[in-house]
């Protein structure tokens, strides 16, 4: 049975492993590990993570935060929040589903009025996921680091 539930620091080597499938680059590996430990210091930008684990294992992470400037371009009401990383260890089983309701659950307690996202193309293959989840395609975009993808909103 999946449990999904916030982020722990005991659970930054599991999603490191988990990230590792995803991310090659050793500066954005740190960057977002080094992002991890930050989301427990109440001094630092606050990003959330929940992660969801079977059977005591960590086999996803989600992350999310107050939408940054550059990512409220792309949406239409005032309070944005934006899912800033989702990486599972295996997919198609539910894992990436459950843990985007969680952040749609959770941004709307908080206050959010709708999540916005950027995916890069070299991640081309999970867009379908965002479309089938009921995120609108909004437009192509680059990000700060001048990487090309595609931006995603919903309303909450």
């Amino acid at each position: 049975m999946m449990n999904i539930r916030p982020k722990k620091e005991d659970d930054d080597l599991a999603i490191k492993e988990i990230y590792s499938l995803y991310w090659t680059d050793k500066y954005f590996l740190k960057h977002t590990l080094e992002r991890l430990k930050d989301s427990l210091d109440p001094l630092a930008p606050k990003i959330s993570y929940f992660v969801a684990e079977e059977d005591s294992v960590v086999v996803g992470v989600i992350g999310f935060r107050g939408a940054p400037l550059h990512m409220q371009f792309f949406s239409k009401t005032s309070n944005p929040a934006e899912l800033y990383i989702l990486a599972v260890k295996n997919q198609k089983f539910g894992v990436g589903k459950n843990l985007i309701k969680k952040i749609i659950s959770e941004t709307k307690k908080l206050g959010y009025t709708e999540i916005v996202l950027f995916s890069s193309v070299s991640f081309k293959n999970s867009w379908s996921f965002y479309d089938h989840m009921g995120f609108e395609r909004v437009e192509s975009a680059i990000a700060p680091n001048e990487e090309q993808g595609q931006t995603w909103r919903v309303e909450l």
